[in-house]
């Protein structure tokens, strides 16, 4: 792999289990992630809005987000 170049990585979810030794945590209900997926809303404006609730260190959060691809929302799963 060339330099600066990242590995393609896959995110995991456990329900009901949170590391003992999290950077940070992220907590927000179910309609408040739908409006987020949906890009209704951001991430930051449910912050700023009291949905979201961060703790821990922020910094880790956005390098956590820096990580994650956008697709496009109707992409093709099977194409003819």
């Amino acid at each position: 792999m060339a330099p600066g170049s990242e590995a393609p990585g896959v995110l995991n979810h456990s329900a009901n289990a949170q590391a003992s030794d999290a950077d940070a945590s992220i907590v927000l209900n179910r309609a408040t992630l739908n409006k987020i997926i949906l890009k209704e809303e951001s991430l930051k404006q449910a912050k700023e809005k009291g949905e979201v609730t961060i703790t821990g260190n922020q910094a880790k959060v956005d390098e956590f987000l820096s990580y994650l691809d956008s697709f496009d929302f109707w992409f093709n799963i099977v194409t003819p």
